[in-house]
């Protein structure tokens, strides 16, 4: 295809539209630059409230931002990287809806692909498990959750199908397993009371994590607390647990036993996606690139790589949003400053804290000054999310979606 670029401005190329080149792009100097966007969808999406989508206490749309709209003198091009030709300064790509191979040539390229689920080498969790990353399968669990439901409705079922159809297993004791875990529970306890009773003693929600304490990244004290909530609540959570193997509607743990249930969502670790594995550049043990603390591969100068697919610092920094926007914010001033001339510091990760919701109206600040949980802290949680959304829609939209389903319940329509 015919180079989109001038002879006075170099060309930059972002691979993805996550929270590290979403920020990146937002606030780059786009006067200065020929820059196009490839990205396999048209928007942005605020992932951490995601969980929430799924259970329906906001709504999927008000969580995404279309990319062209924040990003107008961006060329946006929906597609995703299949490889990088480092002598020709050219990656190959294949188109989002019809598939069409094509290439798309760049002066600074920045890799911001994100990460895929690990599945640690089990059989079954490709095949037989829901996973929590994109629209689509926040869609496919939302609708399974309600296809149980309504499979629970059949007549003539015993205890034990009913029991089996009704039991969701949540796989992984991270943030996002347990927001995860108390949102599905927050759905079957306050709208199979109104529009299923019948089905209330049978519902459960199981959560399964293979170390020894919940929420491994935040202060021992809260995934204490989350813990003692998750068992005042009815939420059956097994830590220690190894999962040896998935079957189509069952878990298979190391130690012998057997969970019957409809629904898996797997939430226990991510790995690189594919284009990570092509590009001949180092990664460090869990198969991030190695990036310098510039964001700069070692062995390519004018190629960056931030957020989630990266490993940047000793010990790398975590794979998440925030770190990933600081990484952008940082890319974007280092990138301009560098087409001025000026001298470019190290990035500087600053930590704000973590935050999570483990349901029932209760959520966990982790913050560097002071650690809380309880209403307080999920009042917290919701004021920060609705500031860090990216647009004045997004903003208005989910805080209806909250109003609406506090005043009216979730929509269990099925579709």
């Amino acid at each position: 295809m015919e180079p989109h670029a001038t002879q006075q401005r170099p060309r930059l190329l972002v691979l993805g539209c996550g929270f590290a080149g979403f920020s990146l792009l937002r606030r780059l100097r786009l006067q200065a630059w020929d820059t196009t966007l490839l990205t396999p969808r048209n928007y942005f999406l605020f992932t951490p409230l995601l969980p929430s989508a799924v259970a329906g206490s906001v709504e999927l749309r008000s969580i995404l931002e279309p990319a062209r709209r924040r990003l107008r003198h961006v060329r946006v091009i929906e597609g995703s990287a299949v490889s990088v030709d480092w002598s020709a300064r050219e990656v190959t790509c294949r188109g989002a809806v019809g598939g069409e191979v094509f290439t798309l040539p760049w002066d600074h390229l920045v890799i911001a692909v994100g990460n895929t689920f690990a599945d640690f080498g089990i059989p079954g969790v490709a095949e037989h498990t829901r996973k929590l990353y994109t629209v689509e399968e926040a869609q496919a669990i939302r609708r399974g959750l309600l296809e149980q439901l309504a499979r629970a409705e059949v007549p003539g079922l015993t205890a034990d199908q009913l029991r089996q159809r009704l039991t969701f297993v949540v796989i992984g004791g991270g943030p996002t397993g347990v927001e995860a875990a108390a949102e599905i529970h927050d759905l079957l306890e306050e709208e199979l009371t109104q529009a299923y009773p019948e089905l209330v003693p049978y519902a459960k929600v199981v959560l399964i994590e293979a170390q020894d304490r919940l929420l491994s990244g935040f202060d021992e004290a809260l995934g204490t607390y989350t813990r003692r909530h998750f068992g005042r609540e009815g939420i059956d959570v097994r830590t220690g647990a190894k999962v040896a193997s998935i079957e189509p509607n069952a878990v298979q743990l190391a130690g012998g036993e057997r969970i019957d249930c409809g629904l898996i969502l797997w939430a226990a670790g991510n790995a690189p996606v594919p284009l990570i594995q092509t590009l001949g550049a180092r990664c460090d043990g869990r198969g991030r690139l190695l990036a310098d603390a510039f964001l700069r591969l070692p062995e390519h100068e004018e190629v960056f790589a931030c957020g989630d697919c990266a490993a940047v610092g000793e010990p790398p920094l975590p794979a998440t949003a925030q770190v990933a926007q600081q990484q952008g914010a940082y890319l974007a001033k280092a990138l301009d400053d560098r087409r001025r001339g000026r001298t470019v510091a190290p990035f500087r990760f600053r930590a704000q804290g973590m935050l999570a919701y483990i349901g029932s109206g209760q959520a966990l600040a982790d913050l560097p000054l002071i650690k809380w949980s309880g209403r307080g802290a999920w009042f917290f949680w919701r004021s920060v999310y609705i500031t860090k959304l990216v647009s004045p829609a997004n903003k208005a939209k989910v805080l209806f979606d909250w109003i609406k389903a506090h005043l009216f319940g979730r929509d269990l329509s099925r579709f």
